[in-house]
């Protein structure tokens, strides 16, 4: 970590010659003595800053616990007022590596492809909605042509002037139980990136246009498509993550489909 200590020391110093814009950033209250702090079962060997007695700050913290509310991130963590924000976690055991996933990788496709994704996923849970159902069936090819449908239509979302708000790194040993002798060691990293809340948004309302909802069942998937693609956040390389921030993002979501 002598490397990293010195990048650091490195651009503190051009802060002070040059002048740095600097936003203060809510603290954790978790920080030691030395690197390496233990929670739970999950102990962290080494964390950005930590060479300093840096607090790890809250955001990552809330994030790194599953807690991926757009509303709850921008509301402990400063820069993101009238934008809307969106997460990269990786995880992986190198450090450069890891980053690379994010920083090297367009973050526009990135959020581009995700919205694919969520898309997929909600059509899909809405016809688990509408299925469930006594007596309403659908056929495969339903199912197809709907999704197909979405898919088009976000297709047209540009998700232009996306800038890096802040990004971070931790080093972790996981273990399965607080008893458990395997355990993973892995670096996790958060990038958090964003855009006018009110572009994106509009985007998202455009692209819905082209949807058709000849239904109250297709009105009903549309309207909520629109509110889910909104609060979207999360994207990653570790299909953990992405189930989680799924289930915050999709709770209870196929049974809304269910009509008398």
């Amino acid at each position: 970590m002598k490397r990293i200590g010195l990048l650091a020391l490195t651009v503190a110093l051009a802060c002070m010659i040059f002048g740095c814009k600097t936003i203060e950033v809510k603290g954790s209250g978790i920080k030691g003595k030395t690197a390496a702090v233990e929670k739970s079962y999950v102990r962290i060997l080494d964390y950005q800053g930590a060479t300093f007695g840096s607090e790890i700050p809250l955001w990552v913290v809330e994030l790194g616990n599953g807690n991926y509310a757009s509303a709850y991130l921008s509301s402990i963590m400063p820069g993101l007022e009238g934008k809307k924000a969106f997460v990269t976690v990786a995880r992986g055991d190198n450090l450069e590596f890891t980053k690379q996933w994010t920083d090297l990788v367009d973050a526009e496709v990135m959020v581009g492809d995700e919205i694919q994704r969520i898309v997929t996923k909600g059509v899909q849970a809405a016809q688990r909605g509408r299925g469930a159902q006594e007596g309403d069936e659908f056929e495969p090819t339903v199912l197809e042509q709907e999704l197909d449908m979405y898919k088009a239509a976000v297709s047209n979302v540009e998700i232009n002037g996306l800038e890096k708000i802040a990004s971070y790194w931790i080093l972790k040993e996981v273990k399965t139980s607080k008893k458990a002798k395997d355990s993973k060691v892995y670096y996790e990293y958060y990038a958090v990136w964003a855009m006018s809340q009110k572009l994106y948004n509009q985007q998202i309302k455009d692209a819905m246009k082209n949807v058709s909802d000849n239904t109250d069942a297709g009105r009903a998937l549309k309207e909520i498509m629109t509110k889910k693609l909104e609060d979207m956040l999360v994207s990653s390389n570790d299909k953990d993550v992405t189930d989680e921030a799924d289930d915050q993002l999709f709770d209870d979501y196929e049974y809304r489909f269910v009509f008398d």
